[in-house]
């Protein structure tokens, strides 16, 4: 692809940097050494260089990513060039696309919505897209935005960018800032269609309500709703579309607020404050307090309970829950982290991984925060590989890093060496997957320089920068191979020197 001429300045590139390096991808770990060098001095120039004249862009490495329940998620991780021109381009039109509010209190306020209409309808209409990311189309994206900002170089230069990551004329990227911004615009499209169709709607992403006044316009509703989605090539979610007396609409609402009131009331916590998104997952915790450490030690316990009780057969009441509790499990373990590990709080770290995994990154950073007895986190997981759970390579990815710095971890002929050997040596295990591992597996001696220089062209420019900064870290300074990579790019040289430090 080309990008126009002077579409793109050095300018351009510094606050898309900026952004880039504050940016938060809850279910992609983030390297914050590597992160680091967005704010590198020469950063800019190194962006706009690498995008000035002919270039292709590198196709997204696709990880899966375990959603609520047993789904997956399909999230590409994206070059440093290739994400950085991303934001670039889509940043030019800011103010002249809505940016979404995916905050927690802008999904209760959109779930109540139907509720506080100025003419509240009988009827109430849930649904959600299925894989709406996954299945944006290209051309129709291009004239939507070209329609609202006439920036037709920077919208040839976008659809080209995403053709590249793609390898097709549909998808975005998942897990990323500039995609949320482009799939507003997309669904803005369903949205006006069907208000152009006198429907009483709301949208918050890719969920809609509808407020109607009898059965027949409730049917008519989905239906029109199928009918735009497939219009612009989106699918409904058929396990998700309901339709709702307002009465039971409200009543549901309620019953989780009840819940929640109910858990407060056993862990000795007004937890009823806390407002959870399905596309924020990262809840801002109270101060870890005495108060707040027993709460959550509750709240854990509880959710452990129940999911003990999931063979026998849960009650309606008891399923939902432990749904809130496995909501609570993300304010808990953030609080918890702050104490010494605790045999039941690890003994429920292990049954999240295998029943909760989404919550993987959670488990992660508790297990990895340490803070009095690192050993016994050690043996702990120790012995929970000795059951030989499955883990998949996207967690293996949170969690192998957490035990890095850890006495002990990973030694020599341990349940967790072979572990992590095995997560490295499997075909299926993407690349950012085994690059994220590099440094871990360097440093306990699993890798060595001259494997790390074999590996490095074996990797595209995604993977490159991690087993740079891995070979900096270990490689001894006389090492012919692992000296070339300062001749390399820019990026991969900084991440090398990074490693050397």
């Amino acid at each position: 692809m080309r990008i126009a001429r002077d579409l793109l300045t050095v300018a351009d590139f510094i606050p898309a940097l900026e952004r880039e390096s504050a940016a938060t991808r809850s279910l992609m770990p983030e390297d914050i050494g590597l992160a680091s060098l967005f704010s590198h001095d020469s950063a800019a120039d190194w962006a706009y260089r690498r995008t000035a004249g002919e270039f292709t862009p590198i196709p997204g490495q696709i990880v899966s990513v375990r959603k609520t329940g047993h789904g997956v998620r399909p999230v590409a991780e994206l070059s440093v060039r290739d994400r950085v021109l991303y934001r670039a381009l889509t940043r030019r039109w800011l103010g002249r696309l809505e940016v979404a509010d995916r905050s927690p209190e802008a999904y209760e306020a959109f779930r109540r919505s139907p509720l506080e209409a100025d003419v509240p309808g009988n009827y109430v209409v849930s649904a959600d897209v299925a894989a709406c990311y996954l299945y944006i189309d290209h051309g129709l994206l291009a004239r939507e935005i070209l329609a609202r900002t006439g920036d037709s170089d920077g919208v040839d230069a976008l659809t080209s960018l995403l053709a590249g990551l793609t390898g097709r004329s549909y998808g975005i990227p998942q897990q990323s800032e500039p995609s949320d911004l482009l799939a507003e615009a997309y669904l803005s499209i369903v949205e006006r269609r069907l208000l152009r169709h006198g429907l009483t709607v709301w949208r918050y992403n890719d969920d809609f309500r509808i407020s109607v006044a009898t059965w027949s316009d409730a049917l008519n509703a989905v239906d029109t709703l199928e009918r735009e989605c497939r219009e612009v090539g989106l699918v409904l979610n058929e396990s998700k579309t309901f339709i709702s007396k307002h009465a039971t609409y409200e009543a549901n609402l309620d019953h989780r607020s009840d819940v929640l009131r109910e858990i407060s009331e056993e862990v000795e916590l007004d937890l009823t404050q806390l407002r959870i998104s399905p596309y924020d997952v990262e809840i801002v915790e109270p101060e870890a307090n005495d108060l707040s450490i027993g709460a959550a030690g509750k709240a854990i316990a509880e959710w452990s309970s129940l999911i003990d009780r999931r063979d026998e057969g849960l009650s309606p009441e008891e399923h939902e829950k432990q749904a809130i509790l496995s909501d609570l499990v993300r304010w808990a373990l953030p609080v918890l982290s702050s104490q010494s590990s605790e045999d039941s709080v690890l003994e429920a770290c292990g049954k999240i991984l295998r029943f909760e995994q989404t919550l993987t990154p959670y488990v992660a950073r508790y297990l990895g925060a340490g803070k009095a007895e690192p050993e016994r986190t050690v043996q702990w997981f120790e012995d929970y590989l000795g059951g030989n759970p499955y883990l998949t390579p996207w967690q293996a990815w949170w969690i192998a890093p957490a035990f890095r710095a850890h006495r002990g971890s990973y030694a020599v002929d341990s349940m967790q060496r072979r572990w992590l050997e095995t997560v490295w040596k499997d075909p299926v295990s993407p690349e950012p997957v085994r690059a994220g591992l590099t440094l871990t597996m360097s440093q306990k001696g699993l890798l060595d320089a001259d494997e790390l220089v074999r590996q490095y062209d074996a990797m595209t420019e995604t993977g490159r920068p991690y087993l740079a900064r891995a070979l900096g870290a270990i490689a001894p300074t006389s090492h012919t191979g692992a000296l070339t990579l300062r001749l390399e790019d820019d990026w991969v040289k900084w991440a090398f020197d990074y490693g050397a430090t």
